[in-house]
């Protein structure tokens, strides 16, 4: 089964598989499956370049996580 990921340091979302851990362009180990208010990904596979905010809570989704330091 796949599911889509953001890597919270490069902020690319791609298909994934379950136990996939690294990021498939900058080989970071900070995937995310879902916003921090819990809506999953699917949403953003498709999107184009640019802004790209969650439609459940409104956060940014492009940039780096806030986790990431």
């Amino acid at each position: 089964m796949t599911v889509v990921k953001r890597c919270s340091v490069c902020s690319r979302f791609r298909a994934y598989e379950e136990g996939d851990q690294f990021c498939l362009a900058c080989g970071h180990e900070g995937l995310e499956s879902s916003c921090s208010c819990g809506r999953v990904f699917d949403f953003a596979l498709h999107e184009a370049e640019g802004e790209l905010h969650c439609p459940r809570c409104g956060a940014s989704l492009r940039g780096r996580s806030a986790d990431f330091e």
